[in-house]
């Protein structure tokens, strides 16, 4: 009689990113789909939280689906944010187990750092939202952007996201010396997807989308 053998396999962790606003989520969709990402889940936050409400629902929704890791995804502007509010909600961010993935001032912050790392400190994104509507015809940061030109910004850009990253990096160098904060946590995610998702699988994305 043939013993049956034990499964060893360990189940896979689990990673849930809830956003701010339907653009955000739309984006992020893009990306888990594009790498492949069968252990991330992307949820969008009831419409209109504070940041405080913001956490509080990501954490119910990390306890209800026994998530590994969790983070709230917001802009500043999105759920208007002041570096010192941000600072104040670490700790209670901390206790809840949901970390905060933010970009100063605004989410497209990260668009913008695929382009180049700013000179210095942005307080203000509308100049450098225009950089981005001229590198990206047809850009606007809504859902009916990525539901329809914008449905595959992210394979566009995945190419210099290492070059984003990077940058990122950089410019938190030049925001904590003007404010006390880094612009954005970016890099901190990227590093916790990898070690829970693994690398971005691309293979099935052989050509860019038009």
């Amino acid at each position: 009689m043939k013993t049956r053998k034990k499964n060893t396999t360990e189940p896979k962790r689990m990673l849930l990113l809830v956003c701010a606003t339907e653009a955000e989520t739309l984006y992020f969709s893009q990306m888990r789909k594009d790498c492949r990402y069968v252990n991330l889940t992307v949820m969008q936050a009831p419409e209109g939280s504070n940041l405080q409400a913001l956490i509080d629902w990501t954490g119910k929704q990390r306890s209800k689906g026994r998530f590994d890791s969790a983070w709230a995804l917001f802009g500043f502007d999105d759920v208007g944010a002041t570096v010192e509010s941000v600072k104040e909600m670490e700790e209670y961010s901390a206790k809840k187990k949901v970390k905060m993935l933010y970009f100063n001032p605004s989410f497209e912050l990260w668009f913008i750092l695929h382009l180049g790392a700013p000179g210095a400190f942005v307080r203000d994104i509308t100049p450098l939202r225009e950089k981005l509507k001229s590198a990206i015809p047809g850009y606007e940061m809504t859902p009916e952007y990525f539901l329809t030109k914008g449905l595959n910004l992210h394979i566009k850009l995945f190419p210099r996201h290492s070059a984003a990253d990077l940058n990122a990096r950089n410019y938190n160098s030049l925001a904590i010396a003007a404010t006390g904060l880094k612009a954005t946590t970016m890099p901190d995610f990227d590093e916790n997807l990898t070690e829970i998702c693994g690398l971005a699988d691309m293979s099935h994305n052989q050509k860019v989308r038009r």
